[in-house]
């Protein structure tokens, strides 16, 4: 099937969603959920109606999920104003890792269901989590993310913003089967099943499995570049109802991914590996009328290694072995005046591999295994002064602790404070501004090559002015414009060969993100969004014209009788002129936009046949460049070009 082909299936396949008719269920059921306020809960820790926020947050919905058939987080978050990727290509160097930065910063926390899953990685890591972990979309209800800094409710790291993936509620018995085959060796097989037991159906239970499989990576110009991945995850949740409003969940979930390829930058073959799993205990009750509590633990263990081998006959290798361990005591105060959280996190890092610190008083060597921790304090409260004026205040003490020969931190105090206006029923003007405060990695401290001692945190602020127009509960415009400024930063120097992590005492980023939530007639809804961004960050290579000027990200989707038709995508503006060699071509382009099609027919309701189509103009582009580190003309990483994908999903 030859290129031309392929776009006339695609076309007509659209075309056919839009005007073939049949059975009307598909319809009902999608503006019956669409047409409901969504509610949110990571503004403030607490369940409110998306529209009400008072906060710059964007929400991938769970039709959005289905019927694009986003196969990870990583798909869901790039149709989102004002989040941005810089990834080494579509496999390989990459093939396993998101790096995902929201407002220019790459020191961002992820959640799902309120829980940090990104764990104590430190400055610089935040954005960087396991994408296959995060593979099953089958039981994501929705995808939120908080936009700005968001450190007194969330903690170190949350200078960029925060991303919360909430699950779907076990209402029912359910099994869903998920099959897809395509280009490019892709093959993804889902399975998921959850449901209650028990005469009472106090006890609810969630199982899934994800294999994911891909092969070479085709891009844009034709080029292939070699490449495997294998990746597989686990999970089970167990819960009960003690009472009403008095529920403990137990749940597991384990990854396994392996990948290999071959880098053209740098002319060798590599090899990786991921390995991830976690306990998490989780207890939420509401004891009184207006007081609620929620306990947390967490367990993590995280084992990666990475190889490159090089035609000369060198060859590199390193890798993580590490546990986490995450405890949160939140207790919750509502009483229509006042909407007051506070809590403890405690957060510990161990490195399970020892690292060399010195020697002994005989000249022996010293290895150490590594750990410190950091125990957080915070309270907020929201106070409504009077009808449509909110004044928010937040403050988080953190007092972080290391091993004998780790680093000294001083503990360090951040504060937020907001106020929000509502002139009409449906116009709010907000604004206000937080502090961030990210202690440094064990990588960026202890790495062999690269790492530095002496760190110390990286801290600073945010200042924020929003607006929100509210048409209707299904309709509403936002606005919001930040600065970001670093008073300390954490940042590289030097090249890939002799450079360091070192600390910098300046770094601003400012822009704005502007987006459009809601239905047009009686069969679309669409988002729109444009985010503009300029950030100039010593020591940070996403300053040197990685990151988009202007990006307009947009999803629409259409729904009639039996089929389903959507497009979602973006288009990106890059920044020009801080290229560190402005007289090698670094990118393919830098203006592009990269636009994903699916079409979907359901026979039955609990049947979907779905073809998906991402990049269907076979773009060129790329996100990752090798020009500022010395590479010649045409050394960036491609992402992928075309790529078509069909399957079938079953649910009963």
């Amino acid at each position: 099937m030859n290129k031309r082909h392929l776009m006339k299936v695609a076309v007509l396949a659209s075309l056919a969603a839009m005007t073939t008719g049949g059975a009307a269920f598909a319809e009902e059921d999608f503006l019956a959920e669409y047409e409901l306020a969504p509610m949110i809960v990571t503004a403030g820790r607490v369940p409110q109606k998306l529209v009400d926020a008072r906060a710059d947050i964007s929400m991938v919905s769970r039709q959005e999920i289905e019927d694009m058939h986003m196969s990870n987080v990583e798909e869901a978050l790039r149709t989102v104003p004002g989040v941005q990727f810089l990834n080494y290509g579509g496999n390989g160097l990459n093939a396993n890792m998101s790096g995902v930065r929201i407002n220019g910063s790459k020191d961002i926390v992820v959640l799902v269901d309120g829980v940090r899953i990104n764990d104590f990685r430190g400055a610089g890591n935040g954005g960087y989590f396991n994408a296959p972990l995060l593979s099953n979309m089958d039981n994501i209800e929705r995808i939120e993310v908080l936009r700005g800094s968001a450190a007194t409710m969330y903690g170190s790291g949350a200078k960029g913003g925060v991303i919360n993936i909430v699950t779907r509620k076990i209402a029912g018995t359910r099994t869903t089967i998920d099959l897809s085959t395509g280009q490019q060796g892709n093959e993804n097989h889902k399975f998921s099943t959850m449901g209650r037991a028990g005469d009472d159906g106090k006890f609810s239970y969630l199982a899934y499995h994800n294999r994911l499989l891909s092969g070479d990576m085709k891009a844009g110009d034709g080029k292939v570049w070699p490449g495997h991945t294998h990746t597989e995850s686990t999970g089970v949740k167990l819960a009960y109802d003690l009472a009403e409003n008095n529920k403990a969940s137990i749940s597991y979930d384990e990854m396994k991914s392996d990948f290999s390829g071959e880098d053209f930058i740098y002319n060798n073959g590599f090899r990786g590996r991921n390995r991830d799993h976690s306990i998490t205990f989780k207890h939420d009750v509401q004891f009184a009328e207006n007081w609620d509590n929620s306990f947390t633990y967490r367990k993590n263990h995280n084992n990666d290694g990475y190889g490159q081998s090089y035609r000369n006959g060198q060859s590199y290798f390193n890798s993580t072995n590490m546990d986490y361990t995450l405890i949160t005591e939140q207790l919750g105060f509502h009483d229509g005046t006042h909407s007051i959280i506070a809590g403890v996190d405690i957060s510990k890092a161990d490195n399970n591999d020892p690292k060399f610190a010195g020697f002994d008083e005989n000249d022996n060597q010293v290895m150490v295994y590594h750990w410190y921790t950091n125990h957080s304090y915070f309270i907020q409260d929201d106070w409504n002064l009077m009808k449509g004026v909110t004044l928010s205040g937040g403050i988080r003490h953190d007092r972080p602790e290391a091993d004998d020969r780790g680093p000294k931190f001083a503990s360090h105090t951040s504060k937020s404070y907001k106020l929000s206006v509502d002139f009409t029923d449906n116009d709010t003007v907000y604004a206000g501004r937080s502090d961030f405060f990210i202690l440094p990695g064990m990588d960026k401290l202890y790495n062999p090559k690269f790492g530095n001692g002496d760190l110390l945190p990286a801290y600073g602020r945010t200042s924020s002015i929003g607006y929100t127009h509210k048409f209707d509960d299904a309709n509403a415009l936002t606005f919001n414009w930040f600065k970001t400024e670093d008073e300390q930063s954490i940042g590289y120097e030097g090249d890939l060969n002799n450079g360091h992590y070192r600390n910098y005492n300046d770094g601003i980023s400012r822009g704005w993100n502007a987006q459009y939530m809601g239905t047009i007639g009686e069969n679309w809804s669409v988002n729109l969004g444009w985010a503009h961004l300029y950030q100039f960050t010593p020591g940070d290579t996403f300053s040197k014209g990685y990151y988009p000027k202007d990006k307009l990200t947009f999803d629409a989707i259409y729904t009639k009788d039996k089929w389903i038709a959507g497009v979602d995508g973006f288009y990106f503006i890059r920044k020009k002129d801080s290229m560190a060699r402005k007289a090698v071509k670094g990118w393919p382009h830098d203006k592009y936009g990269i636009y994903n099609l699916s079409v979907n027919y359901l026979p039955e309701k609990n049947q979907t046949f779905y073809l998906k189509v991402n990049n269907i103009f076979n773009t060129l582009w790329a996100e990752h460049t090798n020009a500022i580190w010395g590479g010649g003309a045409d050394s960036w990483y491609s992402m992928p070009g075309r790529v078509i994908t069909w399957g079938y999903k079953l649910t009963f």
